[in-house]
C-alpha cells in the first residue's frame, strides 16, 4: 500500500508497528472506556446465566473477563489502524463490531484450532498460561481476518482472509520468545497492579475480585499477544502477495 506520495506505507522501514503501539499509549483513556463496556456486557452476560441456573466457576469467570479484555484491545487496535494506517476505512472499527457479531462461532473455532496446535507443539507444562495463550492467540487471528475481510485493500488480494489470518498467526508463533520478554518486562513493570483501566474487565466480570497477582499476569500476556500482533501485521502486510491490477 502506498501513501499519495508514493511511499510503502507497509514496508518495515515505515514502522507499521510503533505507529500502531505508539498511538493505543498515546490514547489510553479510549482503552479504558472499552474496557469498562466489554467488563460490563461480561457480567450482564454472567447475570443471564445465574437467572437460568448456571452458576460459572472460578476458571470460566477468569475466561470471561480475559476475553472482555481481548475484546476491548482489538477494539483499540483496530481503530489504531484507522489512524496509522492510510486509506484505513475509518468506519472499520464498528464494521468490525458487527462482523463480530455476526459470526460468533469464529472465535470459538479458532481457540479449538489454537489448542490443537498447542498440543501438536507440546504444552509448556502450566495449563492456565497454555489456555490463556490460545484464547489471546485466538483472538489476534480473528482480529487479523477481520482486518483482511473488511480493508478494501485486502479484499480484491489472491490471498483470502483466512490464509491472511494464519500468516500473520504463524509469524507470532515464530515470535514466542520474544512474546514471553515483552510479557515479562511488562510484569515487573506492574508488579504493583496493572495499569490505569487494563484490571476493569477482569474486575467487572468477575463476582468476586482476583488477586492483584493474577491481574498483571492476565494484563501482562495480553499486552504481549497485542504488541505482536502489531508486529505480525507489519511483517504480513510488507510481504503479502501483491493483488492484480
Amino acid at each position: 500500500m502506498t501513501d499519495g506520495c508514493g511511499e510503502d506505507m507497509t514496508s518495515p522501514e515505515t514502522g507499521l508497528a510503533d505507529r500502531l503501539v505508539r498511538w493505543m499509549a498515546d490514547n489510553r483513556e479510549g482503552l479504558d472506556a472499552m474496557m469498562v463496556e466489554e467488563g460490563s456486557r461480561a457480567i450482564h452476560e454472567e447475570f443471564l446465566l445465574a437467572e437460568s441456573g448456571t452458576l460459572p466457576d472460578r476458571a470460566t469467570r477468569i475466561e470471561r473477563a480475559r476475553g472482555a479484555s481481548a475484546r476491548a484491545w482489538m477494539r483499540h487496535l483496530g481503530r489504531a489502524v484507522t489512524e496509522v494506517w492510510p486509506g484505513a476505512d475509518p468506519e472499520l472499527p464498528a464494521k468490525m463490531q458487527r462482523w463480530n457479531a455476526d459470526h460468533p462461532e469464529r472465535l470459538e473455532a479458532l481457540v479449538l484450532e489454537e489448542q490443537a496446535i498447542l498440543e501438536r507443539r507440546g504444552a509448556s507444562g502450566d495449563p492456565h498460561a497454555d489456555q490463556r495463550d490460545a484464547e489471546l492467540s485466538a483472538h489476534c487471528r480473528l482480529f487479523a481476518q477481520m482486518l483482511a475481510s473488511l480493508s478494501e485493500s485486502l479484499v480484491d488480494a489472491p490471498e483470502s482472509a483466512p490464509d491472511f489470518s494464519r500468516r500473520v498467526a504463524a509469524w507470532a508463533r515464530g515470535q514466542e520468545g520474544h512474546r514471553r520478554e515483552i510479557e515479562a518486562e511488562a510484569r515487573a513493570a506492574w508488579g504493583a497492579g496493572p495499569p490505569p483501566g487494563t484490571e476493569q474487565a477482569m474486575s467487572a466480570a468477575t463476582s468476586a475480585p482476583e488477586p492483584d497477582e493474577m491481574r498483571v499476569q492476565e494484563a501482562a500476556a495480553l499486552w504481549a499477544h497485542v504488541q505482536v500482533l502489531a508486529e505480525a501485521l507489519e511483517h504480513v502486510l510488507s510481504t503479502r502477495p501483491e493483488a492484480p491490477a
